[in-house]
């Protein structure tokens, strides 16, 4: 005998019985899905979730009604999944942090930090300096050290030392308090050294800009001139404090009747020309660019220092090898720097490009490193 629905007294269908509802209250009767306005597509949903209950009209008004016995348990039993995910998470960042920490405690101890040369300390620090270099090159940092603090007394010179760096060839860096002081210490330097040591001054990295679109090659003693005009035109971007030198001007490659020049700037000037996009240089509109690049090793062809005091083995800038550029013959690309990361940090980088490649990711951290020492000196 078929059951019969609760509200129209209709016989109800047990195949198929998709359609119908079962009160969970206390007269446990049957209802077509129809009868008490349940729509047919929510049904499934209806039971797929657990502990939720449906009652009839009469038992407590057509609600549906939660079994909270149901629920908790269906609620831990997803929270024991999620920790029980979350241990294994972390059970490998573990691992991985452990093997990563094992690697670079060996890459250590087989590869001692070496003397930093003064190229590499120039590029990552702005400030002007003083060096002092022995004109004999077997003679050591200490010897320079004993020279120097036994000739200068920075007390009785009213100089204030702010920097002292070892550098290679057993020279001294000095960094002072102000232009002034160095400009002191290096009268000093020169007066009481200079028989035996090379004495001179590097200069801080200031911010580059490339400007495109001369319609005039200038002469090597028209471009301070040129540099004046510039800022008086481009107020805008210029004031009487500003900073603007040209370090030099060429042909494009494109273009040979079009030309380009290398602006150094200070950083207020950079910040408003790079977001102005160009200026005029007379009545030419010149488009600006990044001018910053990073000194490459054409031995090693790694960065931050120059080839005349790199002792690593020669590599090809294009695939890698062991030769010079000009004894090449491979028509693949693969870079040197990338390939070491990868050797070394295990990383998922791109190798598949030439070391002088823009878009290298060594040479984006370089350049990254390079401007972040700039801008917050």
């Amino acid at each position: 005998m078929l059951p019969i629905c609760g509200k129209c007294h209709g016989a109800i269908k047990t195949r198929p019985s998709t359609n119908n509802l079962t009160c969970s209250g206390t007269c446990g009767k049957q209802f077509h899905s129809k009868c008490v306005d349940i729509p047919d597509s929510l049904l499934p949903d209806i039971a797929s979730v657990p502990g939720l209950h449906w009652k009839c009209a009469e038992c407590e008004k057509k609600c549906f009604c939660l079994d909270s016995d149901s629920l908790n348990a269906f609620l831990a039993q997803k929270l024991d999944e999620m920790i029980n995910n979350l241990k294994d998470t972390f059970t490998e960042l573990k691992t991985d942090l452990v093997q990563s920490a094992e690697r670079q405690i060996k890459d250590a101890s087989h590869d001692p930090k070496p003397v930093t040369p003064f190229s590499v300390i120039l590029k990552s620090k702005t400030k002007p300096a003083i060096i002092v270099e022995p004109k004999n090159r077997e003679q050591n940092f200490v010897q320079t050290k004993t020279d120097v603090t036994s000739r200068i007394d920075p007390v009785d010179a009213k100089i204030q030392i702010q920097r002292v760096k070892s550098i290679k060839n057993g020279g001294m860096l000095i960094g002072c308090s102000s232009s002034d002081q160095n400009s002191r210490f290096k009268q000093l330097a020169q007066e009481k050294l200079s028989e035996s040591y090379v004495i001179r001054e590097v200069k801080g990295v200031s911010p580059r800009v490339k400007v495109v679109g001369f319609t005039e090659l200038y002469q090597e003693d028209e471009l301070n001139d040129l540099a004046d005009r510039i800022m008086v035109v481009n107020n805008t971007i210029f004031n009487p404090e500003s900073t603007c030198r040209i370090l030099r001007l060429w042909p494009t490659k494109k273009k040979p009747s079009v030309y380009q020049a290398l602006l150094q700037v200070d950083k207020i000037s950079y910040d408003r020309l790079m977001a102005a996009g160009g200026l005029f240089a007379d009545y030419d509109y010149c488009n600006a660019f990044e001018g910053l690049e990073v000194n490459r090793c054409f031995n090693c062809n790694n960065f931050g220092h120059s080839s005349r005091v790199c002792k690593e083995k020669i590599s090809c800038p294009k695939c890698s090898c062991e030769h010079r550029i000009a004894d090449c013959q491979s028509d693949s690309f693969k870079c040197i720097n990338c390939t070491r990361l990868v050797s070394k940090e295990n990383k998922q980088i791109d190798t598949q490009h030439a070391v002088w490649d823009h878009n290298c990711t060594v040479y984006q951290a370089a350049l990254s490193k390079l401007k972040t020492d700039i801008f917050s000196a």
